[in-house]
């Protein structure tokens, strides 16, 4: 009976990762390139902004950098823990 328990706390916990990641995401075309290039410890600095653009279309088609599809993967791990914990707790 503790594994529903669980369940329904990791839920929760992704729920709100969810719900903040939905509230701090910016789409990738909205963020300069060189805040991308920062996390990936890369110097811009003698880098042209048309080179930079050319980066950042580059990135954006493909997805590299972008973390607003982190709402999807922290909602499909709380539905995932709620289904569970729904299973377990009518099956026991």
């Amino acid at each position: 009976m503790i594994f529903p328990l669980v369940m329904l706390i990791a839920a929760a916990v992704f729920g709100y990762l969810a719900y903040d990641a939905a509230h701090l995401s910016t789409p990738a075309k909205d963020v300069p390139y060189s805040l991308t290039a920062k996390g990936w410890d890369e110097d811009v600095s003698h880098v042209s902004l048309a080179e930079q653009q050319e980066r950042k279309q580059y990135n954006t088609s493909r997805g590299i950098g972008d973390l607003s599809q982190s709402v999807w993967l922290f909602g499909i791990l709380c539905v995932g823990c709620l289904v569970s914990a729904g299973y377990y707790s009518f099956r026991a």
